[in-house]
């Protein structure tokens, strides 16, 4: 392997993820994208080279370019998702190659229906596809594997321990949720065991130490969420089951022998998001938009509001020096730091929170001297990676 990309967000996901893995898979000679936090939760928006939009969930956003996906033990996946998924790449002309690790989580209808029917969880913010249930679940005795896909005896076996495990949540809930326990009582899952037999057809089993011995020479490690949702640095509850820095990533490496030159790409958008509850430093600073047609996130559904500010650099900051310590002294070769902001194309003014303080820069090149916090910064002023390019 010649390079790695990490890619991340900086903030609480929304910032582009999904584009600039496609920019770097269509760069990159004989690339991987390699999933190594959250799961099937996310969604990469990237734009086909036909036109077409596309939102990525269960496979990596490089696969328009014909890059595989390799899913980490680190992730979640969902079958039914997978199937769906792969189907609609098919009618876009594309046929994607999806490797999962063994260990990777599987995610059940009953994970589903416990997110959405969990009432601290919904005040806490959930996309409501039962991911953070998943995690919970397998951190105790009720484990669900992908290897356990092809092993159908064995697999129907731990789904029904999976819905024992959650009558038994139901029960120690009380009354209040009886009408919810009788749902679970008599929820069918033919559709669920026919969707992982035919998922079988589109996996491939492939256990991590084997994916670095297959010959890709750039692996882009593809980031779900962002930073400021991280389990460890974000500000509970209103945070994901998962490390969305770099941790992983370097994990990963370090435990496969791996000595790539490794850049991190830090994401932002030209402003502040979040999509769901939780606090945002920006909200009372509102930001006005242009050119935003074809945003993918709005009101509604279990993730709950859109919200939009100011870009605050003093967030930009801390993401960064959440991310420190696992990219700095902790890998063979030497790492790389760059920004990449978008959505430029936007912004009505280049505004900006600064210590607490609400800052004008006067062009772009000001602003962008402002708010880059590495020594590389890319930006992006569309929704297409056709249009990332370099800024110093």
């Amino acid at each position: 392997m010649r390079t790695a990309h990490i890619v991340l967000g900086m903030g609480y996901g929304d910032e582009g993820k999904g584009v600039f893995s496609d920019y770097l898979a269509a760069t990159l000679h004989r690339p991987v994208v390699i999933r190594f936090n959250g799961g099937h939760q996310c969604g990469h928006t990237v734009l086909h080279p036909g036109g077409h939009r596309h939102v990525f969930s269960n496979f990596g956003a490089g696969s328009f370019r014909a890059a595989p996906t390799f899913i980490s033990p680190f992730c979640t996946i969902d079958p039914t998702g997978i199937v769906r998924e792969f189907r609609a790449l098919q009618r876009l002309g594309t046929t994607p190659v999806l490797y999962i690790d063994p260990l990777a989580m599987v995610t059940t209808p009953f994970d589903k229906f416990y997110n959405i029917n969990d009432r601290a969880n919904l005040a806490h913010g959930t996309v409501g596809v039962g991911f953070g249930a998943t995690v919970e679940r397998n951190q105790g005795p009720y484990k669900l594997y992908a290897r356990d896909l092809f092993h159908p005896g064995i697999f129907t076996r731990k789904l029904d321990a999976v819905r024992d495990y959650y009558r038994n949540r139901m029960k120690a809930r009380g009354l209040e949720c009886c009408l919810e326990a009788l749902e679970l009582e008599i929820m069918r899952v033919d559709q669920f065991l026919l969707d992982v037999k035919q998922a079988r057809d589109v996996v491939r089993l492939l256990p991590e130490a084997q994916l670095f011995g297959m010959g890709f020479e750039n692996c882009i490690f593809e980031g779900g969420q962002g930073i400021l949702l991280d389990m460890d640095c974000g500000m509970f509850p209103h945070v994901t089951r998962s490390n969305t820095t770099s941790k992983n990533a370097f994990e990963m490496l370090r435990r496969n022998d791996q000595r790539a030159d490794t850049t991190v790409h830090y994401l932002t958008r030209a402003y502040q998001t979040r999509h769901g509850n939780g606090w945002m430093s920006t909200e009372n600073h509102p930001v006005a938009l242009l050119n935003n047609e074809q945003e993918t996130n709005g009101p509604g559904g279990h993730q709950g509001e859109f919200r939009t500010g100011i870009l605050d650099r003093d967030m930009l900051k801390y993401a960064l020096d959440c991310d420190s310590i696992f990219c700095e002294g902790r890998h063979s070769q030497s790492v790389k730091k760059q920004m990449v902001v978008s959505c430029l194309d936007q912004l009505t003014n280049y505004q900006y929170l600064s210590d607490e303080v609400v800052e004008t820069a006067p062009d772009l090149d000001s602003f962008l001297q402002q708010v880059s916090l590495c020594d590389h910064l890319m930006i992006n002023d569309s929704p297409a990676s056709k249009t990332v390019r370099r800024w110093w």
